[in-house]
């Protein structure tokens, strides 16, 4: 089954970052509730930060809206993948998701009436990532240091994936961190 599993989101990952290669992903325009939204994307990391003792977090501020309209199913594949690889890249410590409002940028025909920016931080304790290595794991197939795909396993499609899905959905994604003092994303 993890053999099986570890195939599938392979594949999904070469499917996805085809599909968006060919501008032919397509983004809903639903509206849904992100309280739960962050419940569904951590709900699968339960296990496996429990196992490695992690405390795994999210914290709404109280000015963020709940219900928000966007494509929720990508922003919970967005959040899952930062999320899964930051208890993946974690032995000690937390994971953890902060939501936070970002303010109002300006509609195309109404100034402060354009859409409502959410900050999202996916905030580890774990390895780290040094500055000269920062910008490369956005591209596909890299990873910082090519001995993490053999102690970590992963494609190093992940994060090229979320980065192209973040700016599709009017976003940006980018990293701070030190090797050894954990990451945000």
């Amino acid at each position: 089954k993890v053999s099986a599993d570890s195939l599938l989101g392979v594949v999904n990952d070469i499917l996805d970052f085809s599909t968006i290669e060919a501008g032919r992903l397509e983004l809903d325009s639903v509206e849904f509730d992100l309280a739960e939204l962050l419940r569904e994307a951590l709900a699968p990391l339960e296990a496996s930060a429990r196992k490695k003792g992690l405390a795994l977090a999210r914290r709404l501020a109280p000015n963020v809206p709940t219900r928000l309209v966007g494509d929720p199913g990508r922003l919970r594949q967005v959040l899952l993948n930062l999320a899964a690889n930051a208890v993946k890249f974690t032995a000690t410590g937390s994971v953890g998701i902060v939501v936070e409002e970002a303010g109002i940028s300006d509609g195309p025909d109404m100034p402060g009436e354009g859409m409502r920016r959410v900050h999202f931080q996916i905030r580890d304790t774990g390895i780290g990532i040094a500055a000269e290595k920062q910008a490369l794991i956005f591209e596909p197939f890299r990873q910082a240091d090519g001995s993490t795909t053999r102690r970590y396993g992963g494609t190093g499609l992940g994060l090229s994936i979320c980065q192209r899905l973040v700016s599709l959905m009017g976003g940006r994604i980018w990293v701070e961190s030190q090797p050894g003092a954990g990451s945000t994303f």
